[in-house]
């Protein structure tokens, strides 16, 4: 499956690690009040084992929500990283305070079933099983847990170190059934809405290929812009580049928008369309009724394609891709932060293959000369941040123009 198939367990993958960072920051806190009490002598637990305990234990809590900061939640190995690190509390625990921490064995387990996956419901049992018996074992050695039940060896393992193993193979065949059956129907579930994907980016495809089939200067323009939206967005999710609004939905999304881009030239007669020479001022006027047209377009016709986030992707790029940064765009006038991102990086895109390939009316021109343009409209045309990492990758660039040929 490519990046679309993933996408629902990617975005899940990226809550359910940001739930464990909260989860265990609320644990540091339930840990922190404990350790208040312990001060208090309400609790007769050794203070320096709690001091050591605390310390580690707050690390190690703290960690999920450090790592969250540095790298983006999506990340597929955070979720084994942050399931190691609840093992290790458990350990942490299981060493120095108590062998009775029932409760906390399921911990690691509870975490592991928000991903939805067998493989790491499974990781987590394992890892469970072995800080919990590592545990036991360096309490006792280490003298950390006086308990008169297992101050001998044969006792700790007999009742102790064995009934735990086993309940925990119980607890953990039980969730890694809950969570293979959960990864069947999202399987299914993602099955279904790629079958219905296909089928709308085929309307899609099918309505740009009219308009491009109607437009002799086009060619190739609907498949390179596609591509170039798609290469920016991406090293803009990287950079984290408006963070707030840029993930893969954004990105999944944009892509399979940007063929819809000139829809609105299926409103353009054909004498100025494909007209070899330079547009009069009133046919240009007419030319640039386009961008309008397509959001009406956009509006009146394709109210079922895809969901709402996708809808309005679409008509964004179609109705604002020809606004300029500086406000001297059309058909609105719209400046800066008033356009909508999505259109903001279409732009990009579009202006550059425009003047990258051959018109009926002039040759292309020269690629270095085209990215100069695009430098010298940073800022009236462009905005600055998008067209400097567009600028920053002129060898993907390059190398999709020449992939994607008229």
């Amino acid at each position: 499956m490519g990046q679309r198939d993933h996408f629902l367990l990617r975005q899940n993958e990226a809550d359910a690690n940001k739930t464990v960072a909260k989860a265990l920051s609320i644990t540091l806190g339930i840990f922190s009040f404990i350790y208040i009490l312990n001060l208090l002598h309400i609790f007769i637990i050794d203070q320096k084992v709690m001091t050591t305990a605390y310390l580690i234990g707050a690390v190690i809590l703290l960690s999920p929500w450090l790592l969250n900061k540095i790298f983006n939640p999506s990340n597929p190995k955070l979720k084994y990283i942050y399931v190691f690190l609840i093992s290790l509390f458990l350990f942490n625990l299981q060493t120095t305070l108590t062998f009775h921490a029932t409760v906390i064995y399921a911990f690691p387990i509870a975490i592991a079933s928000l991903y939805f996956s067998k493989k790491i419901t499974l990781y987590a049992l394992i890892m469970t099983m072995i800080m919990s018996t590592l545990g036991q074992f360096a309490g006792f050695y280490g003298n950390f847990v006086p308990d008169q039940n297992f101050l001998v060896l044969k006792r700790l393992v007999l009742f102790s170190v064995l009934p735990r193993a086993l309940t925990l193979c119980s607890l953990g065949y039980l969730l890694y059934f809950l969570s293979s059956r959960t990864t069947a129907l999202l399987d299914k579930q993602i099955n279904n809405t790629n079958k219905i994907k296909e089928l709308n980016q085929d309307i899609v495809l099918g309505f740009a290929n009219l308009v491009e089939n109607r437009d002799e200067n086009t060619g190739g323009h609907v498949k390179r812009t596609s591509r170039y939206v798609e290469i920016l967005s991406k090293e803009l999710f990287k950079r984290k580049v408006y963070p707030e609004i840029i993930d893969l939905e954004f990105i999944s999304n944009l892509t399979n928008a940007a063929p819809m881009h000139d829809i609105g030239k299926m409103s353009i007669p054909d004498y100025i369309l494909q007209k070899p020479g330079k547009l009069t001022d009133e046919e240009f006027a007419i030319m640039k009724s386009h961008a309008e047209q397509g959001g009406k377009i956009i509006k009146q016709t394709f109210s079922h394609i895809g969901d709402d986030n996708y809808r309005q992707m679409v008509y964004e790029v179609a109705r604002y891709h020809h606004e300029k940064w500086n406000g001297k765009g059309y058909p609105e006038g719209r400046s800066k932060t008033e356009i909508p991102l999505a259109a903001r990086i279409m732009a990009v895109a579009d202006v550059f293959d425009a003047i990258s390939q051959k018109r009926c009316y002039r040759d292309p021109i020269p690629l270095p000369e085209c990215f100069q343009i695009i430098e010298k409209g940073k800022g009236t045309d462009f905005e600055p941040i998008l067209a400097d990492v567009f600028l920053s990758m002129k060898d993907k660039i390059k190398q999709t123009m020449d992939e994607v040929t008229d």
